[in-house]
């Protein structure tokens, strides 16, 4: 009678909060714990994020580790069957909805997976994906920054927009995604609920 072999699932660690709250630096912690631990894995980055050109996935702290760009989740796939140890995923809210059934696959062939991202866009809305891997998650961390106007805590992340000299918050109707630097008008800020405002 031949002998059934059962494959041990991956565990899903989730790190989110608002932007400067340390989300890249906390995945690249946690991956250099396995390194030292001498596990092998990818650090995926999705080329959508245009601030960083090199294949690097760089903390505000400056700390960086080598990343593979991809230019979606699915890419990620062809590593399905490498058995690596663990894959990271960094700033998941630039994903499709197709990173959530890519993270399933990981988990079910044995790989740990590690994500980071934005639980909450700009207007204090959830990002659909990252929200529903979080569901999934084994581990959560949930970050939180320093509100740059009172000094609390911050959940919140703030979008200015340069207006008549001024920066003001930006309106509801502006789109999800700007990235900070490909416009110099616009930049953000993390906020406490308070000190948190939106444009109409």
């Amino acid at each position: 009678m031949k002998k059934e072999v059962f494959v041990l699932k991956g565990t899903l660690e989730v790190v989110i909060g608002p932007m400067y709250s340390g989300k890249t630096e906390e995945l690249i912690r946690r991956v250099m714990r396995r390194k030292i631990a001498r596990q092998n894995g990818i650090i995926f980055r999705v080329s959508s994020d245009t601030r960083n050109a090199e294949e690097l996935v760089v903390s505000r702290a400056g700390t960086h580790l080598e990343a593979k760009i991809v230019s979606g989740a699915r890419d990620a796939q062809m590593y399905l069957d490498d058995k690596l140890d663990y894959v990271a995923f960094d700033e998941i809210q630039f994903f499709e909805s197709d990173l959530v059934d890519v993270v399933k696959k990981f988990i079910d062939v044995g790989t740990d997976v590690i994500v980071a991202g934005l639980n909450l866009d700009f207007r204090s809305e959830p990002f659909d994906n990252v929200m529903k891997i979080a569901a999934m998650a084994d581990e959560i961390a949930l970050l939180k920054a320093v509100c740059v106007v009172c000094g609390k805590d911050a959940t919140l992340t703030q979008r200015l927009i340069m207006k008549d000299g001024e920066w003001v918050p930006a309106s509801t109707k502006d789109p999800i995604f700007k990235v900070e630097g490909s416009d110099v008008k616009v930049r953000y800020e993390p906020r406490c609920k308070d000190c948190w405002k939106v444009g109409e």
